[in-house]
């Protein structure tokens, strides 16, 4: 077998001086992994949840060195993230109007 020089479109190289980025668009999992927790205690528990699911995935498929897996699970990382600090604002914004 031999190592990835690569070549493979659905693979980048690996090295030990890979900084946990993605190769294209500079997401984080780590990034999104911290916002999930924090959307999940503070804002809305259920989406937090899959955000986390998500970024926990991303962060595997990243130490596979698997990119086009990686791009996939960000993407719905930050989606699910983003949704629940909506929710949590919207909510927020509805109990202080109910008050």
């Amino acid at each position: 077998m031999t190592p990835d020089n690569g070549t493979d479109p659905g693979r980048w190289p690996m090295s030990d001086g890979f900084d946990g980025y993605a190769p294209r668009g500079g997401d984080s999992p780590g990034l999104w992994l911290g916002l999930s927790i924090a959307s999940t205690v503070c804002c809305c528990l259920p989406f937090g949840i899959v955000g986390i699911v998500f970024s926990a995935l991303a962060m595997g498929a990243r130490d596979r060195g698997d990119a086009y897996e990686f791009e996939r699970q960000i993407v719905r990382a930050r989606g699910w993230t983003i949704a629940a600090m909506v929710c949590g604002v919207i909510l927020a914004v509805v109990y202080s109007l109910d008050r």
